[in-house]
């Protein structure tokens, strides 16, 4: 029977010379199965080395270069048909194409909330032909430029990646098929903005939307607003969670240790001025908020980090701590934070009987 295959590409695995805090991928356990028939595997011995030489001269060599380079990859292998056990018919190329390319995306959208590596090539598909080699390859276009957050850049995939990507993604593929709307917008939100590599503007306001679409609601007033987003953020993930995790920076780099108590304020303050047609103070800009491996990294930049490490550890917890229920729609959400005591009204009277001050934005 004839063979097909859908593939991505990971073009950073972990090794010991990356100069990452802990970890490496160890190639031992090759190939790694993540999911049923989906592997991690170095499929670079598989590949003809003129398999992509008949679209050199459209794309050019510097894209071309990243395909001719792939060696390991996350690949599901499929018949060209086969009977469906639940209903007795024919699944034909077609289908079985599709059902696998969306296995493949999902895998990777999932990988991506564990660790948001960097990547030019994308889907790659095709036969498999004698002694298991791949060919006739098709493949969505690389992305020609990615210009990625600094603590991004080293960032490679490690065992303890595979292994927590083996033990969530089965949820996380329930909640993606299910009726779990806001979990869903939430991810789709984040996938939309890890893309928005050329506008920081858009790639935050669309991290900051994954957020509001798992802890608020338009219904009611009790629901919305920053100052219920952010107790509702502190509740879920935990006010002295780190931002950066060990081996999210590499070596050379100090770690400032910051949580999501020392940014939440000012990413909703740098969100505001954005949602609502304000010149972006220069304070963001000018004032530094960490130092990075060429230098000092402005407050811009440290809270995109940041709302994209909240916007991920956020959507892991609702699946680490089986919340998913929660997460399926306005009501169910309401409901869930309401028995938190986290409405508008109730976080209002807990600050005036504190003596507390809301925050004041930087300007």
């Amino acid at each position: 029977m004839d063979q097909k295959f859908s593939m991505f590409p990971l073009e950073k695995i972990a090794t010991a010379w990356r100069g990452l805090l802990d970890g490496h991928f160890d190639e031992s356990l090759f190939p790694f199965e993540v999911f049923d028939g989906v592997f991690i595997e170095d499929v670079s011995s598989l590949i003809s080395q003129d398999e992509f030489g008949y679209c050199k001269e459209e794309l050019g060599t510097s894209l071309i270069k990243h395909l001719e380079n792939i060696k390991y990859a996350l690949i599901h292998r499929y018949p060209s048909f086969e009977i469906d056990s639940a209903t007795g018919e024919m699944k034909f190329e077609p289908e079985l194409a599709g059902e696998s390319r969306d296995l493949i995306q999902q895998i990777v959208a999932c990988l991506r909330l564990i660790r948001p590596f960097v990547q030019y090539p994308q889907f790659l598909g095709g036969s498999i032909g004698e002694n298991g080699r791949l060919y006739h390859i098709h493949f969505d276009h690389p992305i020609p430029f990615l210009s990625s957050l600094s603590s991004q850049v080293l960032m490679a995939i490690r065992t303890q990646d595979a292994q927590q990507l083996k033990s969530i993604f089965p949820l996380f593929r329930t909640a993606m098929e299910g009726n779990y709307w806001k979990f869903r917008m939430a991810v789709d939100m984040f996938q939309s903005g890890y893309f928005q590599q050329t506008h920081w503007k858009l790639r935050f306001f669309m991290w900051t939307a994954a957020l509001e679409a798992l802890v608020t609601s338009h219904s009611s007033s009790q629901h919305r607003g920053s100052v219920v987003a952010k107790a509702r953020i502190k509740e879920l993930l935990g006010p002295n969670t780190l931002i950066y995790h060990p081996g999210d920076l590499s070596t050379y780099e100090n770690d400032p240790k910051l949580t999501v108590d020392d940014v939440i304020d000012e990413i909703y303050c740098l969100r505001n001025h954005i949602a609502h047609g304000d010149k972006v103070p220069d304070y963001y800009f000018l004032t530094k908020g960490r130092d990075g491996l060429n230098g000092p990294i402005n407050k811009i930049e440290t809270l995109s980090e940041a709302v994209g490490s909240i916007a991920r550890q956020s959507l892991l917890a609702i699946l680490n701590k089986n919340l998913l229920i929660h997460f399926q729609d306005a009501a169910t959400s309401e409901v869930y934070f309401d028995s938190l005591g986290l409405t508008k009204s109730k976080l209002d009277a807990q600050i005036k009987a504190s003596g507390a001050k809301y925050f004041v934005c930087p300007t």
